[in-house]
């Protein structure tokens, strides 16, 4: 069928189409999908990628090729081109760094190629949508379930920042930050950024538990990175004990991997914010068949709970991300519990 790819680009057109999860046309144009990920050793990037090969392949295309940075922001660009080359005619991406990424993109719209990035919005250059959870209210929820934990009304709390120059590290601050000041106003905070780096995170807190002796709760930016490392670091120091333990040290985290549901299930981690993974994967290839089809996006509720808005010039299509306890730990849903 012909397609105007030029609609998702153009600038000042009208946004007439509402977002929907399997797309508004009655017939598909076939989707050749290309996957670049920034890595592909973490738990996070793997659920990713399969799910989304799951979502392409449902809606009756495939994936050309998924390749991965290796954490190099050069390399990411490289990787567009060759999936571009290869045949791929839509991408999802996630992304080393959101600066950086405006060349791949740019040379993706030279190209006709609709792209959707997850887990974060870029700095430069034009997308299709992006697909996110909204994570300064997931650092909201972190300094909520925190602050339910402690009993001491003074005191500090460590929060182990991730990286300071990616949207989400500093959302994920700045949520936490906010919302802990109203709920516990005489507990001091001590800022460190691990930078994304488990051995950074187990540094920080073997640093931090030297020089104060009044922590009484750890707030991690991510699970998946930070937390063996940290749970490591206090073990060998006689400060990781269980929930009901007189000495237990409340940690909170962000992400939901498989490890921190685990800790939860043993009762070493107190809660942790699931990031929606492979709903980012199932919409964002959903997105990605809707603009090869010529299917504009708007602003506003989607039929899968979330909420389209407008933010500096991307549409981000904002994903719910929920609280994990020991109530709720063996949720299939979860994206931790996933095969």
């Amino acid at each position: 069928m012909a397609i105007n790819r030029r609609l998702f680009f153009a600038s000042g057109i009208a946004l007439a189409t509402a977002l929907s999860v399997k797309g508004a046309m009655a017939q598909n144009a076939e989707l050749k999908l290309g996957l670049s990920m920034p890595t592909l050793n973490t738990p996070f990037f793997t659920v990713l990628v399969n799910a989304a090969s799951a979502e392409a392949t449902s809606l009756g295309g495939s994936v050309v090729q998924t390749t991965n940075a290796n954490r190099d922001a050069s390399q990411q660009v490289t990787d567009f081109r060759n999936l571009i080359n290869a045949g791929a005619n839509a991408i999802l991406a996630g992304v080393v760094d959101h600066a950086a990424i405006g060349p791949a993109l740019d040379y993706a719209k030279s190209r006709n190629v609709p792209v959707v990035i997850v887990d974060d919005q870029p700095a430069a250059g034009e997308v299709y949508a992006v697909v996110r959870a909204d994570n300064l209210t997931m650092g909201e929820r972190a300094a909520e379930a925190l602050a339910a934990t402690l009993t001491a009304k003074t005191g500090t709390v460590l929060q182990i920042q991730g990286a300071l120059t990616t949207t989400n590290g500093r959302d994920r601050s700045d949520g936490f930050n906010a919302k802990f000041k109203d709920l516990a106003p005489d507990i001091k905070v001590i800022e460190q950024a691990a930078n994304w780096d488990g051995p950074m995170s187990a540094n920080v807190v073997s640093t931090v538990l030297s020089g104060n002796q009044d922590i009484i709760g750890i707030y991690l930016a991510t699970d998946t990175l930070y937390y063996d490392p940290v749970a490591a670091a206090l073990k060998s120091r006689g400060r990781l004990l269980p929930v009901g333990d007189p000495a237990h040290l409340p940690i909170v985290a962000i992400d939901g991997g498989s490890g921190a549901l685990q800790a939860i299930r043993d009762g070493y981690l107190d809660a942790t914010i699931s990031q929606p993974v492979t709903d980012y994967a199932k919409y964002g290839v959903t997105l990605l068949q809707n603009a090869i089809n010529g299917v504009a996006i708007k602003a506003g509720p989607t039929d899968h709970n979330s909420n389209v808005v407008q933010a500096d010039s991307h549409f981000v299509d904002e994903l719910p991300s929920p609280i994990v306890s020991k109530e709720n730990v063996d949720d299939p849903t979860l994206w931790g519990n996933g095969k």
